[in-house]
């Protein structure tokens, strides 16, 4: 009801506030409600030593008069304050020529502003004048807008609060709300407006973020059981020496993660619905590994297998890999991109229709219209959100119900997993294979540059290569103090003579790039610079050191998979960062890097540093608002939430029961995004 009432039934809202309330987003009385503060003012008085800050709210006695002084049409307003019996302090109002009169000697006031400790000054922003006790502890702060302040959205919300607080519905089921001991809607609704403790604000938050969070997750846990049941899968028997034969086959034992992400992959193919998992791993986890047991498994039960890659490096790699773990299992794997010739690209289009081909590997090439397959089961990305949505379901359309495996070397905290892929099963690779040794990072001031050249030099004489990394392409007119690929190109030929070096970077053609690549991984080139193009899918064994200038101005992810192009071989590997970082988020990178190499400790870190959004970046899809919850810091509220709304949507009765109505409208009200419909 309160949806279909807009903000003119509140007394004192005409056509102009309701403009302004609108330029809010709020157009009704459910809006406004629901309008939270984003942050509280203490203006609890306390003795004026406890503040730590500049901010202050105090108890004092007025001493003598108020003086008023006249700047122009200013005026400044002052009088002698007594806080707490001893302090004698300056207590200033600008421009509140008007309250001298109630400022008398004797006065008890309690006033909240910025004091200054060395000139006994305190300029007041706000007075209460009720006696002995200020007229609220918490004063909300709303973000507003130029025509509409924060003090009158709070003056119109405390009018809704008296006249429509107690129509707010209850949508979650009692059972939740007694089970996790949670505060009613309504008293949540009150207290985020007018709390009096630290333990209303927490409660409120508590409640509103779970039920933000709980709905979220019921929508999605609905839509996937929808998914299922509308999408018939292929219910598979695998062979039991299917799992053996491919694990005695690779020349290094898995790890537990592997092993557990391949059995969890046999469970999904034996099961009529579609498999929807992803794989995250850390750099060097072996995701590729799986992802081949995916194949083969497929293969095994007579069906075709794609993998598909960005870049056309990576699907070359994974080809060349596939090769030698794959064909002596009995499969036929082809590689298809831009660059298969037109005689060849031909021949594997016709044994792709004829079933002769059991994995093809490729990169956008796959998804073109002459791309048919005889027996499509499986279908795999990787690095899989750098394809767009239409892409990945252009693939999946070449089978009738193929089951979907993501790869993604971009380790993603639970909190966002759960989040953004929660209509998907996750499985974590957390352990990297024996055998590869951890890479040793150091921090490096741009001053000790000679003595990172040094370094380098040494492990080219010893056969090794470098990789050299810049965050510019070219020379920039706006940013001077940082040196570009280019340059350092130029800089570097004469520090590293008698050594190859080549230079790589996102405005060369792909051909160009193709080369530079050939070279380096051929041994060709000791020596790369380059942008971060280099940041997923290179795997050259021999390189040895990965040297970063100007490393602040790269986020902790990308220093992390850039760090990760070295350490891929048998040799001892380096990542030393140069940078003269000073402001404390850039110094927390370089510490994180220095103290840890896992994966998803530096991505739960990033996420703590930069905030959901940045951490994915602006243009990632998939991110939803929440008004309350806070993805960093209730990531607990979220894990429960989506427990609960796997077991509520399991319950056959649920969209049946009258308990459960209010709970079924308020879902179906969430605008559900397109990233989850693919």
């Amino acid at each position: 009801m309160l949806r279909s009432l807009p903000v003119t039934h509140i007394p004192g809202v005409g056509q102009a506030k309701q403009k302004c309330l609108a330029a809010l987003g709020i157009h009704n009385v459910y809006d406004l409600l629901h309008y939270f503060p984003r942050k509280y003012e203490d203006r609890r008085p306390r003795p004026l030593e406890s503040f730590s800050t500049e901010r202050v709210t105090v108890r004092g006695v007025i001493e003598g008069a108020a003086r008023i002084r006249w700047h122009g049409r200013k005026s400044v307003c002052s009088a002698w304050l007594r806080v707490d019996y001893r302090h004698r302090v300056t207590a200033i109002w600008f421009n509140q020529h008007y309250l001298k009169p109630k400022l008398v000697d004797g006065r008890v006031v309690v006033v909240t502003g910025r004091y200054n400790a060395k000139k006994h000054t305190l300029v007041v922003s706000h007075t209460d004048f009720g006696g002995v006790e200020p007229d609220s502890g918490y004063m909300p702060v709303y973000s507003s807008t130029k025509d509409f302040s924060s003090t009158q959205i709070q003056a119109v919300i405390d009018k809704a609060l008296q006249t429509y607080a107690g129509q707010l519905e209850e949508v979650l089921p009692q059972e939740l709300v007694r089970k996790y001991r949670l505060v009613s809607h309504q008293e949540a609704v009150y207290k985020m407006h007018k709390p009096e403790t630290d333990e209303d604000l927490r409660q409120a938050h508590r409640r509103l973020a779970f039920e933000e969070f709980f709905l979220f997750q019921l929508q999605l846990q609905w839509f996937r059981a929808q998914r299922q049941q509308k999408t018939q899968g292929v219910g598979r028997v695998l062979p039991q020496d299917a799992f053996p034969m491919y694990r005695d086959s690779l020349p290094h034992p898995l790890t537990r993660g592997q092993e557990a992400a391949c059995r969890a992959i046999a469970a999904d193919l034996t099961r009529d619905t579609p498999m929807q998992r992803l794989i995250q791993g850390d750099v060097g986890s072996g995701k590729t590994w799986v992802a081949f047991w995916a194949a083969y498994a497929v293969f095994r039960c007579g069906e075709q297998s794609a993998l598909m890659a960005p870049t056309e490096i990576l699907a070359e790699q994974h080809y060349s890999e596939a090769t030698r773990r794959l064909v002596p299992l009995g499969m036929t794997v082809r590689l298809l991109t831009g660059s298969t010739p037109a005689k060849e690209r031909a021949e594997i289009l016709k044994e792709l229709q004829s079933g002769e081909v059991h994995l093809v590997i490729g990169t956008h090439a796959l998804l073109t219209e002459d791309v048919v397959f005889s027996s499509l089961g499986l279908v795999m990305t990787d690095e899989q959100h750098r394809f767009g949505v239409s892409q990945r379901s252009i693939l999946r359309q070449k089978g009738r119900t193929p089951d979907v495996l993501f790869l993604s070397a971009t380790p993603i905290p639970r909190t966002l997993a759960l989040a953004i892929y929660g209509d998907l099963d996750v499985t974590a690779i957390r352990e990297l294979p024996s055998g590869r040794k951890p890479i040793r990072t150091t921090w490096l001031r741009m001053s000790e540059e000679e003595t990172a050249i040094r370094f380098a030099r040494r492990e080219l004489a010893a056969g090794r290569q470098v990789y050299v990394v810049a965050p510019l392409v070219e020379e920039s007119e706006r940013v001077t103090d940082v040196l570009s690929a280019t340059e350092l190109e130029a800089r570097l030929k004469d520090r590293f003579a008698g050594h190859t070096v080549g230079l790589l970077h996102g405005k060369m053609s792909a051909r160009e790039k193709d080369e530079v690549m050939r070279g380096f991984a051929a041994g060709d080139i000791q020596v790369l610079v380059s942008t971060t193009v280099i940041e997923v899918g290179i795997h050259v064994p021999n390189a040895t050191v990965m040297m970063i200038y100007h490393a602040e101005r790269f986020g902790l992810a990308q220093l992390h998979q850039l760090r990760g192009r070295v350490g891929r071989g048998e040799h001892a590997s380096y990542c030393i960062l140069l940078s003269d970082a000073t402001s404390e988020y850039a110094v927390q990178r370089m510490q994180t890097m220095v103290a840890t190499q896992d994966g998803f400790v530096i991505a739960e870190k990033d996420l703590e540093l930069r905030g959901p959004g940045e951490f994915l970046g602006v243009r990632q899809s998939g991110l939803p608002e929440f008004t309350v919850g806070d993805l960093v810091k209730d990531f607990r509220i979220m894990e429960v939430a989506r427990d609960e709304a796997v077991a509520l949507i399991q319950n056959p009765d649920f969209w049946l029961l009258p308990a459960y109505q209010a709970l079924k409208a308020a879902v179906q009200r969430i605008p559900y995004d397109s990233y989850y419909k693919d």
